[in-house]
């Protein structure tokens, strides 16, 4: 740590510069013990930091992380019909392990588990760190403090200890990224058997993670694209991506084949319903599902966008994500560039060709990522390597004396406005219970269906239901064909008893707008230009369930969507006039007189439901 951020001051005090320097040698990278040591101690912080943070809670957790590990393990492919909306037919490899993790153990264990997991990545990204900075004096120390700043960026932070798949599967990425570049040297050293057993290693990794997240096809593109920079002659880097690539389809298809064989063999498509312009499943709109409301819209936002999305986190992101280290990347790397075209003959730092390969992968992965995606949180892999990046481009661009205390100020100030801006996707007080749901009037579950109407999420509670009924989505996300709503039908016919779940509303839940009104105002979201934003914020948000009012001139607050009351009875009322409409495009209608509100939880937060009879409309 003096190494990075050494000045008069802190060698002014002694007991603290004493303290720092045991520090540094507990956890420098220069022996297997303390290797050790430092990832257990990450472990157990992070364990401690999931706790503080409480239960999880996110929208993706409420809509399918949940149900689709449940599904899963039951096997309801055939007897429900989409009840987590679109997303009920995402891969569901990962959410097995959120489920038994979540129900099976006491919710805080669960939780602590959770947050010692994704503490572990720091062991594959300082590992990436070490070897990338091969031949460098100060290695052993540098490499852990980078990732330990890695650790404090933004869109990490903001899944810790949650079940939105970024951050775990992140720990394989880097993996497959360490056993690469691992790889890569020992093909350069001529050590054959060596470099084919990393390169399978970095293979199954790689398709593991490909296999719990989808989206991370874009670091097999950017890794393969790096193993081809560093190891030897060409045939030899050659081969060695042949493996890579042929280890991690063989492991992505084994984890995760299967699921996209029977989904298509049922639908009609691998990626139900996504993608069905293409594969015209029939149950949905012959359409392709995108999501393209974060991408850049024009050249000039492609070539500034780490600068676009620094100004405006709410671009690429449903929550704010305040964070430094995405522009400082774009000012020096530009700044680099600029220096290497001016004065070509400068002498450059020596570093490995590793370096050299993470490059590669760190800007291939990028460019995949905003020509892509957009969204913050699909970046997790590539930010946790940005402080390692950040501290490479400042050597390249200034003196070494001078590069290293800049680039350590630099790194620590990008830490520092990622911890005071950390934000999350949503959590709650503990309980002993991660879940809990009273249960519904439902006499005969055999001959029972349940429709989950709206666009909430709800198909939580169905693990905690009677299991005989069937559960179906009605006028929720998913692009429903007239095939759709035929099977939809057919079910319902097939049985006597036929119910319909609507969300309910609380006073613990009204309360969540004079929460973010709280955070509008601490974010200058309700004044000024700042009541834009909002207004984008409020109609692009899934789950906001909210709109903006002008009060006054130049001021702005979040409301209830239209229509809805901040009353808790009213809304829930209103709730069920909603559903009433919408259900009245299927033909059917809801028995008011035997509606009734059940309590359901996560964690000590309320979500409460309605529950009512649905009948044919008149």
């Amino acid at each position: 740590m003096r190494a990075i951020l050494a000045n008069g001051r802190f060698r002014a005090m002694p007991a603290m510069s004493r303290a720092a320097g045991t520090l540094e040698r507990w956890f420098a990278f220069d022996s297997p013990g303390n290797v050790a040591r430092a990832t257990v101690a990450i472990m157990l912080l992070g364990g401690v930091v999931s706790l503080l943070l409480g239960q999880d809670a996110n929208w993706d957790l409420r809509n399918y992380h949940l149900y689709n590990g449940y599904a899963l393990l039951h096997d309801r492919m055939l007897q429900d019909l989409a009840p987590a909306q679109m997303q009920s037919y995402f891969s569901p490899v990962l959410d097995v392990f959120h489920y038994l993790l979540m129900v099976r153990l006491p919710a805080p264990l669960a939780g602590f588990v959770l947050g010692a997991l994704h503490g572990l990545v720091f062991l594959p990204l300082a590992g990436v760190a070490s070897l990338a900075m091969q031949g460098q004096v100060l290695r052993a120390k540098l490499a852990p403090l980078l990732a330990l700043a890695g650790l404090c960026t933004s869109a990490f932070l903001s899944e810790f200890g949650g079940s939105m798949a970024d951050n775990t599967t992140a720990l394989f990425v880097l993996a497959a990224v360490y056993f690469t570049l691992s790889a890569q040297r020992r093909q350069a050293e001529g050590a054959t058997r060596a470099e084919f057993v990393a390169w399978g290693l970095a293979g199954a990794l790689l398709g593991i993670a490909v296999a719990l997240k989808l989206t991370n096809a874009i670091y097999a593109v950017a890794l393969a694209m790096a193993a081809l920079c560093a190891g030897g002659a060409w045939w030899r880097r050659l081969t060695g991506v042949g493996v890579l690539a042929l280890v991690a389809l063989a492991v992505a298809a084994l984890l995760a084949g299967w699921w996209y064989l029977r989904v298509w063999q049922v639908f009609g498509n691998p990626l139900f319903p996504q993608f069905n312009a293409l594969f015209q499943g029939p149950l949905a709109a012959p359409i392709s599902v995108a999501d393209t409301r974060w991408l850049p819209r024009d050249a000039w936002q492609n070539l500034t966008w780490p600068l676009q999305f620094a100004i405006d986190p709410l671009r690429v992101s449903e929550i704010r994500l305040v964070q430094l280290i995405w522009p400082l990347l774009y000012v020096t790397a530009l700044a680099t560039l600029l220096r290497g075209v001016v004065r070509r003959n400068r002498a450059a730092p020596a570093f490995a060709l590793a370096m050299r390969a993470l490059l590669v992968f760190f800007g291939v992965g990028y460019l995949l990522w905003q020509g892509l995606f957009g969204i913050h949180r699909y970046l997790v892999a590539l930010e946790l390597l940005a402080p390692l990046v950040l501290w490479y481009l400042f050597q390249r661009l200034l003196p070494s004396h001078r590069a290293m205390k800049l680039g350590g100020w630099a790194i620590g100030l990008v830490a520092l406005a990622s911890l005071l801006g950390w934000n999350t996707w949503g959590h709650e007080r503990w309980a002993s219970r991660g879940f809990s749901v009273e249960a519904p009037p439902m006499p005969e579950p055999g001959r029972s269906v349940v429709l989950l109407a709206g666009g909430e999420p709800q198909a939580w509670r169905v693990p905690l239901l009677p299991a005989q009924a069937r559960y179906v989505g009605a006028a929720t996300n998913f692009p429903e064909s007239s095939a759709y709503r035929e099977h939809m039908a057919a079910i319902v016919e097939g049985r006597e008893e036929r119910f319909v779940m609507i969300p309910a509303y609380s006073g613990q839940l009204m309360l969540r707008w004079e929460r973010m009104n709280v955070w509008a105002r601490r974010f200058r979201l309700s004044e000024g230009r700042g009541c834009e934003r909002l207004v984008w914020l409020a109609t692009r948000v899934r789950g906001l369930r909210s709109e903006v009012e002008r009060v006054g001139e130049g001021r702005c607050r979040l409301i209830p969507r239209s229509g809805m009351s901040s009353v808790p009875d009213v809304a829930s009322r209103q709730a069920r006039e909603l559903a009433g409409q919408q259900l009245a495009g299927y033909g059917w209608a809801l028995d008011e007189a035997t509606c009734v509100t059940l309590a359901s939880r996560i964690g000590q937060g309320e979500y409460p439901y309605q529950w009512c009879r649905l009948r044919l409309s008149p």
